[in-house]
């Protein structure tokens, strides 16, 4: 080869580096075009974009009319996609459960007073979805003519595309949704936002809820190690436990209030919590002014250290304790919803088994740890008779309202005396625990299940308008700020 067309080479082979860089130049340019766009419409009017060879690219965007242009966030062809899943899936020969929400924003009490509550069907949390591995989910979401802004949803049992399945329903519309709960377990939903903008302030201010989806073969029997003495000899005693048991739900997550009772982004962004709710209430499953009359002949002397809800007046947001007999399979189905990490512990007892997805993830354990959006089965069977703190061992989350209290058993002898005195001790002693006179919260009950245990009795308890309390009424749940007084009046007269 001689040294001209050797020369001709190099020439041409710097040229093709030189386009090729050239092309990662624009390509980087235009990467970067691309985010300064998506940023500018998301996060301000005027979005700096970084410098790419000493120029910056500056986006000045009006972010309503940015994501008006890109149809909501909506950042693929919607031609792409069919109308939805549902018409399939309801002739499809499967199950069909039917869920019907309606979202809708409302004032609800705090420990410091009312605050702007976002919800779905007027109750935080949502209405619990339970269905059977296997069956299809047919959920419709409402958002009424006067509803202050559109609401989403998000769910997390189902395994389908976001877009479009998850978008902004429009004020006065219905969305719907159609899936199969192939994944047995405890899934959360919640609102999506306005096709995600916004999705913390809506989540955090209520927006949320679990799907419980049985195993298609029910649930395990649970085996709890123990020990005997056999001849002077300590030996292994294995109990079991049939697969049915008494059931509660238990939801965690965090409030972000201003002063005012609006939602705080800033709060949120810093993680400074201003209360920690289970089941949307900040201290809502301790003793109330009824437990104090009862124990101590006085309501106005409180037998726990934080009782916040006492008063008669409260109705349905009187705090409410949980009763559980003992010896009995409990079964919890726990989520967190929160930013914050749920140290899950009971003070006094020792978790016997952790399922998650239908696997056991744990067994003879204190505590078991759920980050964000992340939930478990929790098997426990109370031995002793006596009182039990179910905490987030934070100890910033139990002061700020992640104390939950359940009683096992008879063992409060001033209550049991009362009621005897009252003539209703018969109905708790049948049921094993108080519940058989005053029944369990409603809203920390699930709807049954395969393998559930009924309730003797349920009474009137949620973080959720009249209308809600006054329906959980008409299905029997018991308005105990009317009964208590009756009885007590019956009883002196």
């Amino acid at each position: 080869m001689s040294s001209r067309e050797v020369k001709k080479l190099e020439v041409l082979y710097n040229l093709v580096q030189a386009s090729k860089n050239m092309n990662r130049r624009i390509s980087t340019i235009m990467t970067v075009a691309a985010i300064a766009v998506m940023g500018g419409a998301l996060f301000g009017s005027s979005f700096t974009a970084p410098t790419v060879g000493g120029s910056a690219f500056e986006i000045n965007a009006d972010p309503i009319k940015k994501v008006a242009a890109m149809g909501g966030l909506e950042l693929v062809m919607p031609e792409a996609y069919a109308a939805g899943p549902c018409a399939d899936l309801l002739n499809s020969g499967r199950p069909v459960v039917n869920f019907d929400l309606t979202g809708v924003s409302v004032e609800l009490p705090s420990l410091s007073g009312t605050y702007s509550a976002m919800t779905f069907s007027e109750t935080i949390p949502g209405p619990t979805l339970r269905v059977t591995q296997g069956d299809v989910v047919h959920m419709t979401l409402t958002i009424p003519g006067d509803e202050v802004t559109q609401h989403g949803n998000d769910m997390h049992a189902s395994q389908m595309s976001s877009k479009p399945y998850m978008g902004a329903v429009n004020i006065g519309e219905t969305g719907e949704y159609c899936f199969i709960a192939e994944v047995p377990g405890v899934f959360k939903y919640h609102c999506s936002g306005v096709n995600i903008a916004a999705m913390d302030q809506h989540v955090l201010s209520g927006m949320y809820g679990i799907t419980i989806v049985d195993p298609l073969d029910g649930y395990k029997r649970l085996m709890v190690e123990k020990t005997a003495l056999e001849g002077g000899e300590v030996v292994k005693d294995k109990q079991f436990y049939d697969a049915d048991a008494l059931e509660f739900q238990l939801q965690y997550n965090q409030l972000y209030l201003t002063d005012a009772g609006t939602y705080d982004m800033s709060k949120m962004m810093a993680h400074s919590t201003s209360q920690t709710v289970v089941n949307g209430q900040a201290f809502g499953y301790v003793p109330n002014g009824i437990h104090n009359l009862l124990m101590f002949g006085d309501a106005n002397k409180n037998i726990f250290v934080a009782q916040p809800w006492n008063s008669m007046d409260l109705k349905q947001h009187q705090s409410q304790l949980l009763f559980i007999p003992t010896g009995e399979h409990v079964r919890m189905f726990i989520e967190n919803q929160g930013n914050e990490p749920v140290y899950w512990h009971v003070v006094g007892e020792i978790i016997d088994r952790v399922v998650q997805g239908n696997r056991v993830q744990a067994q003879g354990t204190e505590t078991w740890l759920l980050g964000g959006s992340q939930n478990m089965i929790v098997d426990m069977v109370f031995d002793e008779p006596g009182v039990y703190a179910a905490v987030n061992h934070d100890y910033a989350a139990i002061y700020s309202g992640a104390a939950t209290i359940f009683v096992a058993g008879l063992p409060l002898d001033p209550v049991n005396e009362t009621a005897t005195a009252l003539g209703v001790v018969q109905g708790a002693v049948d049921a094993g625990s108080y519940a058989g006179v005053l029944g369990n919260p409603h809203d920390a009950v699930p709807p049954a299940g395969l393998n559930t245990i009924s309730h003797p009795a349920l009474n009137v308890h949620c973080m959720c308008t009249d209308d809600v309390a006054n329906a959980a009424i008409e299905n029997g749940a018991l308005p105990l700020w009317e009964v208590i007084p009756a009885v007590l009046a019956s009883a002196q007269g």
